[in-house]
């Protein structure tokens, strides 16, 4: 039973070059596989914002106005406000041409190209836009035709959160307090806080002054103690690499803590900080 008829890739007509090439989880697939291609990115452009709203409608009973909200969202003659909205996430589609010479180099390469597609909320990067990245997993890939060894096909890319981070990161560094001047339309991705103590003090608060945000430890801290919190994978250690979890004050708000530009920066006791970050835009 004939299933595959394939036919010499000399005889189909293929772009000659890519103006853009794709890299997931650091393997530039154009470079690593032999006869990939990538044609075109679509989605990267403008991102929408989800909607709630809820439905409602008002019934004036006895000379008062009662407002009525309907249960199901979708009665007749409700009216629609306007509750909250959050920026959407993306979805990529790369469109790829896999060129093959035999059958057996035909599932060879997309049996590779499906080792390199398996993986999960990994760096996402493209050639025309090298400097940042986005983290993203492959959701679906189309089928290619089944009687041709140049199959074109595309990838869907799921991009949960829509923002793309600078692949090098910058640095901070201050005494006790400071000023972002980092000209930035979206907070800053914070990776990583050290700070060093100078002095001794039974409480340590690092405050956002522009949003009133604050990262509060309740220890006695001696000068030369220092506590490094990493925002990847939410440690907080300290000299000796003593989990410094347990000194966090109830009311800090580390998750919630964010700098952006023109923020002032200060700590109650003196001190060297160092903030790494990276740049976001959408």
């Amino acid at each position: 039973m004939k299933m595959y008829d394939f036919r010499n890739i000399d005889q189909c007509a293929y772009p000659i070059e890519s103006k853009v090439q794709t890299i997931i989880d650091g393997i530039n697939l154009d470079e690593t596989i032999n006869g990939f291609m990538t044609l075109a990115v679509y989605g990267r452009e403008l991102v929408g914002r989800n909607i709630e709203t809820s439905e409602f409608k008002k019934i004036q009973v006895s000379g008062k106005t009662r407002t009525y909200t309907s249960k199901n969202n979708v009665s007749a003659g409700y009216n629609s406000r306007f509750i909250s909205s959050s920026i959407a996430s993306r979805e990529f589609t790369v469109k790829f041409v896999l060129m093959a010479k035999d059958e057996e180099d035909y599932f060879s390469k997309f049996e590779e190209l499906n080792f390199y597609l398996d993986k999960e909320d990994v760096q996402i990067r493209f050639t025309d836009d090298i400097n940042f990245y986005y983290l993203g997993t492959v959701t679906k890939v189309e089928s290619p035709q089944e009687d041709n060894l140049q199959a074109i096909c595309n990838i869907s890319i799921e991009v949960s959160n829509p923002f793309k981070f600078r692949v090098d990161s910058e640095k901070i560094n201050f005494n006790t307090r400071t000023k972002i001047i980092k000209d930035t339309n979206y907070p800053l991705k914070i990776e990583k806080i050290k700070i060093d103590l100078k002095t001794s003090g039974n409480k340590l608060i690092l405050k956002n002054l522009t949003d009133g945000r604050r990262i509060i430890f309740d220890k006695n801290f001696a000068a030369g103690d220092f506590t490094i919190i990493d925002f990847n994978d939410w440690s907080i250690r300290g000299k000796g690499d003593e989990n410094f979890y347990k000194y966090l004050d109830i009311h800090s708000q580390l998750e919630e803590f964010t700098i952006s530009t023109y923020d002032e920066i200060e700590t109650n006791l003196n001190c060297n900080v160092e903030i790494e970050y990276r740049e976001v835009r959408l």
